[in-house]
């Protein structure tokens, strides 16, 4: 319906332009108009009446202010048109373009409910004000997902785009958000699809929105974990997923309680581990020790390696600086060359030891010599046994 054909009563002011217009034409004396709007024995009533014409026609939109918050009472509603009774000589008219938005509202409020409203227009051309009903929906939306936020509530969201990091989702009210890839259960093909999620961020002035899939099974907020494990301890899991880099498992330290952990792979073993998923599968059992309540990922960091003796302790009672060993080269990189001692004992040879004119290959086998121990990396380091030194060789 265009706004050019929506009626509004404009009864007051019909009557006064009536009224002056009678006095203008002579068919109303001016004494007998004047002894009905100041009142004559007899004829209270009638001058009642037309000061009420008065008020009602001199309650102008003026007093409206572009941007104001103001109350009425939803005084019809439908797809096509939404009129609000404000107090004033004719309804306001909401506009609402966005569809969501529209389909929000009908289903959010209903007639004869009272709402806020800012004004979008004091006065339009047709002589009525146009207002908006945006920020009371947007006021119903969050304080829904305010409350589904404090008590753990689920939300369905449409995955809409995908991004390094995570997935970009909207909520059935269109509310946007982000869903971090390190919260889904499974990120195959999930463009497109409408899945059940928590909030477990929320920053409605910045309009900032965090999702949750995992939240679902597992306990993820910050004080829940803390509530379970503990700094040191050591606890039972099971190996949910391995990845390159580390081992996703899964703990229950009481009944109907599940937290995920994550073992990097610089804590699964104090030897230099090549290939995860040789060394585990889904379903294993891990004993590991707890590192660290991880807010930011809402995991728990583990480590397996803390409850194994690190046998690199061991290396420099074994071996002393300047002595001559062997070693098979199991690696050359621009960095430098790494080669297996004995197993689970590396070396490492760094590039400015390595002469220029060697050609060093996987899989041979090459005499060196100790020169120093890296504690941190677990390697010793080496330098090559030269039959004779190249010129400028450090």
């Amino acid at each position: 319906m265009g706004i050019s054909n929506i009626k509004f009563s404009t009864f007051a002011k019909a009557s006064v332009d009536k009224q002056n217009s009678k006095l203008r034409s002579g068919l109303i004396s001016s004494g007998s108009s004047v002894d009905k709007i100041q009142g004559v024995k007899g004829g209270s009533s009638s001058a009642r009446t037309m000061a009420e014409l008065m008020a009602g026609a001199g309650k102008s939109m003026t007093s409206l202010q572009k941007g104001a918050i103001i109350e009425g009472i939803v005084k019809k509603l439908t797809p096509q048109e939404i009129l609000l009774d404000i107090g004033f000589k004719s309804d306001a008219l909401v506009i609402e373009y966005d569809k969501k938005n529209l389909e929000n509202l009908l289903a959010v409020i209903k007639v004869g409910d009272r709402v806020k409203a800012s004004v979008i227009s004091c006065e339009s051309e047709d002589g009525y004000p146009v207002v908006s009903l945006r920020r009371m929906l947007e006021d119903s939306i969050y304080h829904d997902l305010e409350e589904k936020y404090s008590k753990g509530g689920t939300v369905e969201v449409e995955i809409t785009d995908s991004t390094k990091g995570g997935f970009f989702v909207a909520t059935e009210k269109g509310i946007k958000g982000f869903l971090p890839a390190s919260q889904v259960l499974d990120e195959k093909d999930l463009l497109g699809k409408k899945i059940s999620v928590q909030v477990i961020e929320l920053d409605r002035k910045n309009k900032r929105v965090i999702f949750s899939q995992k939240a679902n099974i597992y306990t993820t907020s910050q004080a829940g974990m803390e509530k379970y494990v503990k700094k040191g301890e050591v606890v039972e899991t099971q190996v949910s997923n391995v990845s390159p880099y580390g081992v996703y498992v899964t703990m229950s330290p009481a009944p109907e309680v599940i937290i995920e952990g994550f073992i990097h792979i610089s804590e699964v073993s104090h030897q230099r581990i090549e290939n995860l998923q040789e060394l585990y599968k889904k379903g294993d059992k891990i004993k590991a020790e707890v590192l660290e309540v991880d807010k930011d990922s809402r995991r728990v960091n583990l480590s397996v390696k803390r409850l194994e003796k690190d046998i690199f302790e061991d290396v420099k009672n074994k071996y002393q600086k300047e002595q001559k060993v062997k070693g098979v080269i199991s690696e050359v990189r621009l960095r430098g060359v790494t080669l297996e001692i004995e197993p689970g004992i590396f070396g490492f040879i760094p590039a400015s030891k390595l002469p220029s004119q060697t050609v060093y290959k996987t899989g041979e086998t090459i005499d060196v010599e100790v020169s120093d121990f890296d504690m941190k990396r677990h390697v010793i380091v080496v330098t090559p046994v030269l039959k004779e030194k190249p010129m400028l060789y450090r």
